[in-house]
């Protein structure tokens, strides 16, 4: 007898529908995958304001011992250095007259003590709402240097 090898049309149906469901699963996880990352895109433009505010602020803060004045809007650091938050129709945060953040709906300073191992600390408060495709609220509270 002649040995038949090859591919019978059963055996070809099973492949094409084992090849569709592996290419159905793929095709779900890489729909998810990048579905998630356009949103971590577009949420992480408007973060990009928040950076660029905690990079001139702690700066800032780690060089001065204390602030000349704080008000709801606005903190005076010692060596002359203000930053101000511009409600509307501007809704963007100033270093000195510079615009360093824009799209920000709230923003607040506050100042207080604290003593932590007998070491009085001066700390600055910042609540902040950044706009984008959701709100992003922050409270973070900055140690002025006491050293």
């Amino acid at each position: 007898m002649k040995s038949e090898k090859g591919i019978t049309l059963m055996v070809l149906i099973v492949y094409i529908v084992v090849m569709c469901i592996v290419m159905a699963i793929l095709a779900t996880i890489s729909n998810f995958f990048y579905a998630n990352t356009k949103q971590l895109t577009n949420n992480s433009k408007y973060m990009a304001e928040y950076n660029k505010f905690n990079m001139y602020f702690v700066e800032d803060v780690k060089n001065n011992k204390d602030t000349y004045e704080v008000t709801e809007n606005q903190v005076i650091f010692e060596d002359g250095t203000t930053y101000t938050y511009k409600a509307n129709p501007d809704n963007s945060i100033y270093r000195n007259k510079v615009k360093i953040c824009t799209n920000i709906p709230y923003c607040s300073f506050s100042k207080s003590l604290t003593t932590v191992n007998e070491v009085e600390k001066k700390l600055v408060q910042v609540h902040m709402i950044i706009a984008g495709s959701h709100l992003f609220e922050t409270n973070n509270e900055y140690v002025l240097k006491y050293w």
